[in-house]
């Protein structure tokens, strides 16, 4: 009969370890849920302080967030109002502004007009386009180290359950 070369086992034994995940499963699973909570709240909050407050406000008080999850993997995705949102992160090309109506006209306070500042009508306008606000990379730049401390308290709790400590 041939020896062995080679002998290979694992301590603790690889059913343990499944064993304490599946017990320690649920509570791992609703405390990754809880961080990606709270890391979607904290990017709102630096994405609304970040982004342009316009006239109204009402852009920032559209940024928001969703959690979501498939199986074991949870997460959150984020969103603004359509399609101010992107016209805002992307910027616009000049383009042109017409009545809707058949008679109608344009009214705008316009600062360098004709006759000095004031109020002018016109059945159309150019518009000289905007440019790129990415308000939400500099949201994330500023979030990152916060995300990198939860991701982290996460992992190690996953670690800990593995090694029967948690």
């Amino acid at each position: 009969m041939a020896k062995s070369l080679i002998s290979v086992t694992s301590k603790p034994p690889f059913r343990d370890i499944l064993g304490r995940f599946t017990k320690a499963d649920k509570g791992l699973l609703e405390d990754k849920r809880e961080g990606m909570r709270n890391l979607g709240r904290r990017w709102v909050a630096i994405a609304r302080e970040e982004a342009p407050l316009g006239k109204t406000g009402k852009f920032r008080k559209s940024i928001g967030y969703r959690t979501n999850q498939s199986g074991q993997t949870v997460g959150f995705s984020t969103f603004s109002a359509k399609p101010l949102g992107r016209w805002i992160i992307e910027g616009t090309p000049a383009h042109g502004i017409w009545t809707r109506r058949a008679f109608g006209v344009l009214r705008f306070f316009w600062e360098k007009g004709f006759n000095g500042p004031g109020i002018y009508f016109f059945r159309s306008v150019t518009h000289p386009g905007t440019k790129p606000n990415p308000f939400h990379e500099r949201a994330t730049d500023r979030w990152m180290p916060e995300a990198d401390v939860e991701l982290r308290r996460i992992s190690r709790k996953y670690v800990m359950a593995v090694q029967g400590k948690g």
